[in-house]
């Protein structure tokens, strides 16, 4: 299971949680620049457990448990509330996934702490790698893994960070159809098919102006994170991994928002089968399998256009386009470039601060999907 996924079903608990507390307490006030919503009442610790429901193409229908804890380590107005998250569900395909997530906040800000820990047997499915696979090379595999994953970022000043951050997976009970001599694995000889340990470092260049992060109207976004995986710090494969992700969001009239989004992401060197640039999600290239196309190399664009219909209901139509690659060159072919078109309702858990309930419908070139998630998809 990859990080985004984690980082996905993680996020959708917090906000339920919030939403949870609303008949009770305050209603918070969103600090404009900030990525997590404060809690301001005189409440410095709360726990909170609740049901999660998850939808995806990838998990069909999944349900479990989840639980938040709220917390101030300082008592100050501009230090905004940090969080532990921790989320188990199971699937209609058999998927276990139980994950932890948190966000520790330093005085002031001037630190923020990250980490994501998650253990998943996740049954999947691969059509090997490059732009072009066809939809009959579908063949089922499953895996176990967990993965460790913290990140420390540094103000720098105003909307700029820079950070550090580590990983570790071990990923065992990797299972396929070996005895055929046929399966995609061993034609291809794809790297990483009998699992192993993956340990790598990186470094992180933030650029944050977004209004709210759940649901931001105006401001930009730029993300670059370059993580090097080697045998040094014990990885069995050696690689990197380089992201670009930039996001623009402009304000119309009627509280009408367009949203922007390019993704590139790139490898190089012996990159295992689960760290691959793959297209297809609940954040971008709706309506494919997270995974369907996979390569070295991945870019994907889309726009999004948000209309309010009343205070707490909205809708969206979204389009995008991606392609993978085995190289950097391949991706700006105009040849092959997978379309993504949707539309989706959505529906405000706290108006006040934007946190919405998100029902997706996208359809990609052969496939369709379905999302119910917390939060926009980008």
């Amino acid at each position: 299971m990859s990080v985004g996924r984690i980082f996905f079903v993680l996020t959708l608990c917090i906000v339920i949680a919030q939403a949870g507390q609303a008949q009770s307490d305050p209603v918070p006030e969103v600090k404009t620049d900030a990525n997590v919503i404060p809690i301001t009442n005189k409440k410095q610790k709360r726990l909170v457990l609740f049901p999660v429901i998850v939808k995806s193409p990838e998990y069909l229908w999944g349900a479990g448990v989840a639980g938040t804890f709220f917390f101030k380590l300082w008592h100050d107005s501009t230090t905004r509330t940090s969080s532990l998250k921790n989320v188990s569900f199971y699937t209609l395909r058999n998927q276990l996934v139980i994950a932890s997530d948190g966000t520790v906040y330093f005085p002031n800000e001037k630190y923020i702490l990250h980490f994501i820990a998650s253990f998943s047997h996740f049954p999947d499915r691969f059509w090997g790698l490059g732009n072009n696979t066809p939809s009959s090379n579908q063949e089922s595999y499953s895996i176990s893994q967990y993965d460790i994953y913290p990140q420390l970022l540094r103000k720098v000043w105003s909307d700029f960070y820079l950070g550090v951050s580590y990983e570790f997976q071990d990923i065992y009970n990797f299972d396929y159809n070996r005895s055929s001599g046929t399966s995609l694995f061993d034609t291809g000889n794809i790297t990483g098919r009998d699992g192993g340990h993956i340990s790598g470092a990186g470094i992180l260049v933030t650029w944050d102006s977004r209004n709210n992060a759940f649901s931001p109207s105006r401001g930009f976004y730029m993300q670059f994170y370059n993580g090097v995986y080697s045998d040094v710090i014990g990885s069995n494969f050696n690689f990197t991994i380089r992201n670009l992700d930039i996001r623009k969001f402009v304000s119309l009239r009627k509280d009408r928002v367009l949203a922007f989004q390019a993704n590139i992401i790139s490898t190089i060197g012996n990159t295992p089968i689960r760290d691959m640039a793959s297209m297809g999600s609940g954040s971008y290239m709706r309506g494919y399998y997270d995974g369907r196309y996979a390569d070295y190399n991945m870019i994907a664009v889309q726009a999004e256009y948000r209309v309010p219909i009343t205070k707490r209901w909205g809708c969206t139509v979204f389009g995008g386009a991606g392609r993978v690659g085995s190289t950097l060159g391949d991706l700006f072919i105009a040849e092959n470039i997978k379309p993504s078109v949707g539309f989706g309702l959505r529906y405000a858990l706290r108006p006040k601060e934007k946190l919405n309930l998100r029902v997706d419908a996208g359809f990609g070139k052969e496939s369709q999907g379905t999302y119910i998630n917390i939060g926009e998809a980008f």
